[in-house]
């Protein structure tokens, strides 16, 4: 097959969508397929070379808090003469921004399949934080996930008139603004100052109903994206795990350590964690908590260590690649997360397969992957008391610590990253099935 792929988010950058895309795309090129990955150029070059692997980059803007995202806006003129060019049997849409609304666009314009992966819980990023905050990203960004904007856009073409546009001598950012305040203004009753669940749902609606097959990485989303009115097929595929870069635990004698890894997103609620932190220290002072990973949020969790007096015990390591992480799991005695947004965690099947039990909070699909009392325990989201207390019983039992992390080793040999991406080539060939059919 030859597979067009659209992200917003790609190396250098390092998340969850990313490792996602870089690890189910060296598998399918080494099993033969072709691939062509469409995203935003970064400052510093990276030489990627992976079998049948091509990457086209566009120029984007730096997001003004955030060094590490890129914003891009390529004009559907250019994504369309790239995509002839290569050819490709379907096009897989893996972000709902800038690139991958384009990309999405074309490739209807185009009459390619189109696959969606929905990685990303957008209400309730847009319902309890305002953009901005999340991701630190500009105004831009705010218009491009309003959802009303995007309706109107689809509905009239103005996606198509936008292509045109582009040959113009006006910058594609400054078109796209222009276009965005033309909707808005026809728009004046309702309130964009705000962006509500109301909205998000409406967004996710307009982008999602528009694919042959939508892909979600936990069963909770799956149904979230059915109750909420997209009518587009949709299916649960894991993110799946990399097994052989994770070295398993061989003993849970305490070490008195404690991890959480991922992207320092203020959305991520690590401050919760080190509140639990904070509060397990009275009960257990020689302890230590890890936290590997870098984001926006950093400085503000150096803040917020130093404010409840345990700097001295939290070490910041920095951002880690993924063989690396790999390595150190087994060195902890559990791994702490106070995430609300998770829509599986990539990190959460990493330290499952090394065989650390899992403090987390009962949200969105954590759930679905850390059963309580089985392969971890779990608090009620944003209860730091509640969180210090579980992680206090982790720390105290060697012998729950054993069960729940070899509970948690069997229960995810299921995401082995191999049979995740047998399943994904089954679903695009459903998928091109199925469009063939139509057409016969």
């Amino acid at each position: 097959m030859r597979i067009a792929i659209f992200t917003d988010t790609y190396l250098p950058e390092v998340n969850g969508v990313v490792t996602s895309i870089d690890s189910h795309s060296r598998l399918l090129g080494a099993r033969g397929h072709q691939l062509l990955i469409i995203c935003p150029k970064y400052r510093k070059p990276i030489l990627h070379v992976v079998p049948h692997v091509q990457i086209k980059r566009y120029r984007s803007l730096s997001v003004s808090s955030n060094r590490a995202t890129r914003l891009a806006l390529p004009s559907m003129a250019s994504v369309a003469a790239t995509l002839r060019r290569f050819g490709p049997d379907l096009v897989h849409i893996n972000t709902p921004l800038s690139v991958g609304v384009v990309g999405l666009a074309t490739a209807r314009m185009m009459r390619l399949p189109i696959v969606e992966t929905y990685h990303t819980y957008i209400p309730d990023f847009m319902q309890y934080l305002e953009p901005h905050r999340l991701l630190r990203l500009d105004s831009l960004q705010d218009r491009i996930i309003d959802s009303m904007v995007y309706e109107r856009m689809f509905a009239s073409g103005m996606f198509h008139q936008l292509a045109g546009l582009m040959r113009g001598g006006r910058s594609a950012i400054d078109q796209v603004m222009a276009v965005a305040d033309d909707v808005k203004g026809g728009l004046a009753a309702e309130e964009h100052t705000e962006i509500t669940a109301r909205f998000a749902w409406q967004f996710t609606r307009t982008v999602y109903n528009r694919a042959d097959l939508v892909i979600t990485p936990s069963v909770t989303l799956k149904r979230a994206l059915e109750a909420h009115g997209v009518t587009a097929p949709v299916e649960y595929l894991s993110n799946g795990i990399d097994s052989t870069i994770v070295a398993p635990k061989s003993s849970y004698a305490p070490t008195g350590k404690l991890l959480h890894a991922g992207r320092l997103g203020h959305e991520k609620n690590v401050d919760v964690v080190l509140q639990a932190f904070a509060l397990l220290l009275e009960r257990q002072p020689g302890l230590t908590l890890d936290i590997v990973g870098d984001g926006p949020a950093r400085e503000h969790l150096e803040r917020v260590a130093a404010r409840l007096g345990i700097a001295e015990r939290v070490r910041m390591r920095g951002f880690m690649d993924r063989p690396a992480l790999g390595r150190i799991y087994r060195e902890y005695d559990a791994f702490v997360t106070a995430s609300t947004i998770e829509t599986q965690g990539i990190v959460l099947l990493e330290a499952m397969s090394a065989g650390l039990p899992i403090a987390a909070v009962r949200a969105l699909a954590i759930p679905e992957l850390v059963e309580d009392g089985r392969t971890g325990l779990l608090a009620e989201p944003g209860d730091a008391p509640a969180l210090a207390a579980v992680m206090d019983r982790l720390v105290a039992d060697g012998a729950l610590r054993n069960a729940l992390g070899a509970a948690g080793r069997e229960e995810v040999r299921q995401h082995a990253l191999p049979s995740v991406v047998s399943r994904l080539e089954e679903l695009y060939g459903r998928v091109l099935a199925e469009r063939a059919g139509d057409r016969g």
